[in-house]
């Protein structure tokens, strides 16, 4: 008995404290992408990690051992490709709206995700892990590398506090004033990639979109500083996870979907709060 409950937890804890860095660095990322207004980024880059994850997964060849690794490759790098590609849509230099493209790329890699499912069949459970999020893909690597890209997303923004709080207001006033914002914004999609790529397999590419965007809502609704509301953006992700995992370990239910349901509950407290403060004043 006592040696069943030590395999538990060698097992929960690496799930829990993975869950708890990957809501904090994507509530973190969803501050500075709900800030700057262009939420669409954070879905057409998650998507385009799950493609990168299906396609990767055909170079495994049907080879169980060799799909983690190539999936995870392919996930990477077509989430960097994609970052690389949004930062270069600017709205002072096309007439189109830069969330109307943002749409229509997404739209792109939804079909094209699915299209690889489709292609895919020998390993199509494990690519349905990936759409709705799964704890079987935690390991103790994967939660190492989790923990090192949060703590390179930290330094990131403590490096370029100065550059990310211009481009929250605006890109053209960032350039305008002399800051590389073009560099800065880039390495910021960059990173964004890497860790929703990283972080995806977790939440699931269909879910991980309420993790970058309800926690920093929530924040956006009761605080009011710059300091104030990254850090509360990290803390709303870290207990939507924290919570979902819980739940959905307590009750055998999906992961991502509990995740999904306490962040939104918490975007909803967060209003309800904001309104009752309001009618006091």
């Amino acid at each position: 008995m006592n040696f069943m409950l030590m395999q538990l937890d060698s097992y929960f804890y690496p799930v829990i404290l993975a869950g708890v860095i990957a809501g904090a660095s994507t509530g973190l990322l969803g501050a500075f992408i709900i800030g700057m207004r262009v939420p669409f980024i954070g879905t057409c880059i998650s998507h385009a990690s799950m493609a990168g994850f299906i396609y990767g997964g055909l170079l495994a060849f049907g080879n169980a051992n060799l799909w983690p690794v190539t999936s995870t490759l392919g996930g990477v790098l077509s989430s960097v490709i994609a970052a690389l590609s949004l930062a270069s849509i600017r709205e002072d230099k096309t007439r189109l709206d830069k969330n109307v493209g943002l749409a229509i790329i997404f739209c792109f890699m939804l079909g094209i995700t699915f299209l690889g499912i489709g292609l895919n069949q020998e390993s199509r459970s494990d690519m349905l892990g990936l759409l709705w999020g799964n704890i079987l893909f935690v390991n103790k690597t994967r939660t190492f590398v989790i923990g090192c890209l949060a703590v390179v997303l930290i330094l990131f923004l403590l490096f370029f506090n100065k550059e990310m709080k211009i481009l929250l207001f605006s890109r053209s006033i960032a350039a305008a004033t002399g800051v590389h914002e073009s560099f800065v914004y880039c390495l910021f999609l960059t990173l964004c990639g890497v860790i929703l790529a990283i972080n995806m397999p977790l939440v699931g590419g269909l879910m991980i979109f309420s993790l970058i965007t309800c926690p920093a809502a929530a924040a956006y609704q009761i605080c009011t500083g710059y300091s104030s509301v990254i850090i509360t953006s990290a803390f709303f992700g870290m207990i939507s996870t924290l919570a979902g995992f819980l739940i959905s370990f307590r009750l055998n239910l999906p992961t991502g979907a509990c995740i999904v349901i306490v962040s939104v509950l918490i975007f909803v407290l967060a209003t309800l709060y904001k309104n009752i403060a309001k009618r006091n004043d």
